[in-house]
């Protein structure tokens, strides 16, 4: 049940940051029971604008080996039954979806049943056979000596791939080094790991989306804990929610900040609207930034009754003294 309940952090997660990326989708059934499903699948759309802006470390550089990802989730040991089941979601999705797609396409070229597809044809098919990432806290050795699997040599250490066959790779958040690069993967590790990864996305500029949207979508995780009974909880999600609470007060702290910057860029925008050409003197900029919300306010409202720079100077004097 423990697992459960993060799978739905780890799916608000993935979604706020990638939803600007391409196209997400989540709890994709393949038979009629809840631990056959899909939980998270992404087909990347390289003319998305957050490619270009957005820049997501090490996670970006997973998410771009295969145009179809899966990706699935343990905030725990990985064990092997969790391997086998994945490797059966796979099939159950991927056979019926291969001869749906094969079927189109034929349709679509008016190519009899029993003629090959084209190359490319078939290339455009295999796009759509997910690869999947195992992103989990810990593995042992033994498993992915199980798997085949030799570390990475593009991604450094943590991240494993298996033979090809399996179509999969393993990361194993304990073993990344924390950094920039890393820190996106990292607030899917342990209570420590978390807390240090949302200790660097808060650092962020507030503009930033993907930096807001995680946050929302930990609230939304943490909403969702509340409504739970408190025995339920794990101590992980007991120690998620602490985190959370000072999270909660540090975004609404920024939230605050960020509209009282935008309304000091909209007031200066204005000033040189009014008056054209007019460049700002000692001490007119430091007593701006000084001006509180309502202050601001009432300077943007004052723009459409002054006539002259000196009136608007005056104005600014009266508040500073």
């Amino acid at each position: 049940m423990a697992q459960y309940k993060h799978d739905r952090f780890f799916k608000f997660y993935l979604r706020s940051l990638y939803q600007s990326k391409g196209e997400t989708l989540q709890n994709i059934q393949v038979r009629n029971d809840e631990d056959l499903e899909i939980d998270f699948m992404f087909v990347a759309q390289t003319d998305k604008f957050g490619w270009e802006q957005e820049d997501l470390g090490l996670f970006d550089a997973l998410m771009q080996v295969h145009p179809t990802i899966i990706i699935e989730h343990y905030s725990g040991y990985v064990q092997e039954k969790h391997i086998h089941k994945s490797i059966t979601r796979n099939n159950l999705y991927w056979e019926p979806k291969q001869a749906e797609l094969a079927t189109t396409l034929k349709q679509a070229q008016q190519t009899a049943k029993y003629q090959q597809l084209s190359p490319e044809s078939l290339q455009l098919i295999d796009n759509q056979n997910p690869f999947t990432w195992i992103l989990t806290v810990n593995c042992s050795p033994e498993l992915l000596e199980l798997c085949g699997a030799k570390a990475h040599p593009e991604f450094g250490v943590g991240v494993y791939e298996t033979v090809k066959l399996l179509r999969m790779g393993i990361v194993i958040i304990e073993q990344l080094e924390y950094s920039s690069e890393t820190m996106w993967l990292k607030l899917l590790g342990n209570k420590e790991s978390a807390r240090r990864a949302f200790e660097g996305i808060e650092q962020l500029s507030p503009e930033r989306r993907e930096k807001n949207d995680t946050i929302r979508a930990s609230l939304k995780y943490c909403v969702y804990l509340k409504d739970l009974p408190a025995n339920s909880l794990s101590t992980e999600e007991q120690e998620f929610m602490k985190t959370m609470a000072e999270i909660d007060a540090w975004y609404d702290a920024e939230i605050d900040k960020a509209e009282q910057r935008g309304k000091l860029e909209f007031a200066t925008r204005a000033i040189g609207v009014k008056f054209q050409g007019y460049v700002p003197s000692k001490p007119v900029p430091s007593q701006l930034a000084a001006l509180n919300e309502q202050q601001l306010d009432d300077l943007i409202v004052g723009m459409f009754s002054w006539q002259t720079v000196a009136q608007m100077e005056e104005w600014l004097n009266l508040v500073d003294s």
